[in-house]
Parts: structure tokens; sequence; C-alpha cells
């Protein structure tokens, strides 16, 4: 296991003094929550920030960046709510649901004021569509404090989904370990490098040299306590490895996958797979077919390498170019 700890491209903050975000002014040894203002919009960032009462590392949690991924959203949720600032070390700063309007819209993946995924627009814009407003407001209010950084989802609401996390490499040896270490403390075994999808968390921090992660269990949205507590007990874990919180880190042996090749619809549809989560394919084996409205087949769709099926998309209705099935190869 690395045991390396980061010290963050900010280095460690004097947790003697107030943290300040926005209009948030939280003293050494208390807890503060409240909402960001996402400049030239009506939205709203929930946020909790506790400061610990000890010098050490500060970790930014988020979750809810996709409105309908629940066990992500509830497990930072009660992470912020447990943490006592007088046992901290360092900070944590949690934000869930970032976006507050999806997921009170009980809408999947995208931000409904401007039909953006919210996670594929980091680091944002000042002046850009409110989810690249939100992107910028995160990137420039809240990662300047930071030393690492999880971020939680899931399968949404379509989405059957086997827990995985993922990494974004880095031509820093050093960042790269330090991500890494993350991982293997936060207790998911299957590991995902994030390079060929721009635009994330996890991009956007590696890319100011912080350490980051992306965590993913639940689906089809539900909310269900077991992933709730797989995130929630990952998110205590990563504390610990960080000196955050006292205690031992667990420790992780990691499934690297080399890639994540993807099933997209050609088709609009009804989606009819043929597997499911946990199957093992070899490529050109059938994963499912694309019928239309009177039950004749318009498409039928093959692994394009061989590997894990890690996600399925489990509504019946496809539109084109929406993900069917990721396979970790």
């Amino acid at each position: 296991m690395v045991t390396h700890i980061y010290h963050g491209v900010f280095g460690v903050k004097n947790m003697k003094s107030s943290l300040q975000i926005q209009d948030i002014s939280v003293p050494s040894g208390t807890k503060a929550q409240g909402f960001l203002n996402v400049v030239g919009t009506s939205v709203k960032l929930p946020i909790v920030i506790v400061n610990g009462a000890n010098d050490g590392q500060t970790l930014l949690v988020t979750a809810g960046i996709h409105g309908g991924e629940y066990p992500s959203i509830e497990a930072a949720i009660r992470f912020g709510r447990e943490l006592d600032p007088t046992v901290v070390n360092g900070a944590v700063i949690v934000m869930s649901p970032v976006s507050l309007n999806a997921f009170h819209a009980r809408q999947a993946f995208l931000v409904p004021e401007d039909g953006k995924n919210l996670n594929r627009v980091f680091p944002g814009k000042a002046l850009g569509t409110v989810a690249e407003r939100m992107a910028y407001t995160i990137m420039n209010a809240v990662a300047p404090h930071i030393s690492a950084w999880v971020d939680l989802h899931g399968g949404d609401i379509p989405e059957a989904l086997i827990p995985l996390v993922g990494c974004a490499t880095s031509d820093d040896a050093q960042l790269w370990e330090q991500s890494l270490a993350m991982a293997e403390a936060f207790g998911i075994p299957y590991l995902m490098p994030l390079n060929s999808i721009m635009g994330t968390t996890v991009s956007a921090a590696t890319a100011l040299g912080i350490p980051a992660l992306l965590a993913e269990a639940g689906q089809l949205g539900i909310l269900d306590e077991p992933n709730t507590e797989l995130l929630l007990n990952g998110c205590r874990s990563l504390a610990q490895h960080l000196a955050i919180l006292a205690g031992e880190a667990q420790s992780t042996t990691l499934h690297i996958f080399n890639g994540w090749p993807w099933v997209r619809s050609a088709h609009s549809g009804c989606w009819y797979p043929t597997i499911k989560v946990g199957d093992i394919v070899k490529a050109g084996d059938l994963v499912g077919v694309v019928k239309d409205y009177f039950g004749d087949v318009l498409g039928e769709y093959t692994a394009p390498a061989d590997g894990l099926v890690l996600l399925v998309c489990a509504a019946l209705s496809v539109n084109v170019n929406d993900p069917l099935v990721g396979i970790g190869s």
C-alpha cells in the first residue's frame, strides 16, 4: 500500500485561523453549513464546512453532481453531519447534493437549466451556462482551499452498476501514486482510469495537482443502505488515510482496468439487454437488442472487448447515443 500523505498544491493550511468560503466564515474548532451563490444565477450550492481544531489536510467531498444518484448523496450528507470539529485534523468540506435543482427535478445526468452534464464541463466558465458557472464556482471558491477531493457518484436513475472507483492518470508520478493510495483506502477494488472522459471533477482536480478520486456505488435511482454505507465508510477511511480523522484506514487491493469501452445506441426505441452487471463477456458477444415500438429489431449490439460488465442501461426507453453497456477491459 502507498503510504505517502499528500500535502497538496496549496500546502497544509493554518487551522488556527478561520476558513472562509464566500460569505461563510468558520473559526478553528467549529462547523458551519449554508449555501454558496453561483454568480449570475439563482442557483445555490449546499455546503458544510468542518474546520478542525488541529492542523492538517483539507478534504473536499462532493456528491449529487448528478441529481439521481441517491446513495452517494445520502452518504455525503451523513458524513458531513457526523463530523465533530474538535477531533478533526485539518478540515472537511462537504457539498451534497451539488445539483440541487436536478435532485428536485428527479432528473438523471443533466442540469435542468441548460441540459448539460455538470461532470463534463469542469473547470467551468465564469460567464458560461448554469452548469458551467456551477463548476466554475466550485473550482474558484472551494478548490483553492483543498488538498484532496473525492467525488461520490453511482448508477443514475436508468443505470445498473457495480461499485467502482476512478482516477485520472498523470505524468506526475507522485500525483498518480497519491490518487492510487486514496483509492486503496476507500475500499472499492475496481479502479478505472478516467482520462478518456473530459470535463470531470477528477480531471479538473488533477490538472491543479490535487489528488482526486471518483467513487461510484448504488443504482437505478434507489436509496439503499448497503451502498450508502459502502460510500460512507469509504469517506471515513479516506479521512483516516489523510490523517484528518484518527484511526487506521482500510487497505484494498485494486484491480486496475486498462479501459472502459462503451456500447452506445445507434437507435431510438426499446432496449432489451441480454447481459447483466457482473457478467464476463468476450468481444463479439451479444449484449442486447434495440427494437421499435412494434417489436421489430432495429439493431443487435455486441461487446467491443473482453471484460467485466460494469454498467448496464436498465431503462426500456433509449435514445440515439445513449450508453447501453460499459465494460471494464
